[in-house]
């Protein structure tokens, strides 16, 4: 099994259409956090593969980030956490 890291994916498009090719992408890689922003946990290859399958959407109305999220990062979590996420593993955008 590969060695997974998180990265937290973050999209600013005006476009509506490329907004939704951008969302649709994600969806296919990790679960959604904010309306714009999704937490992945992917392997070194699967992480190629989303850069490339965004840089082939060709976005020019927008930008699309990926952070790495490290493994020694400290969550601070206010509130309910998502039922998506039962150990609390999790990471806001603020």
């Amino acid at each position: 099994m590969g060695n997974y890291r998180k990265y937290l994916v973050v999209y600013d498009v005006s476009d509506d259409r490329e907004r939704h090719r951008v969302s649709k992408t994600l969806e296919g890689y990790g679960f959604r956090i904010q309306k714009s922003a999704f937490e992945c946990s992917l392997t070194r290859s699967g992480k190629e593969r989303i850069i490339e399958r965004l840089k082939a959407l060709e976005i020019e109305t927008g930008f699309v980030n990926i952070y790495q999220v490290h493994a020694n990062a400290r969550v601070i979590s206010i509130g309910l956490v998502p039922e998506h996420d039962p150990d609390g593993d999790h990471a806001y955008v603020v």
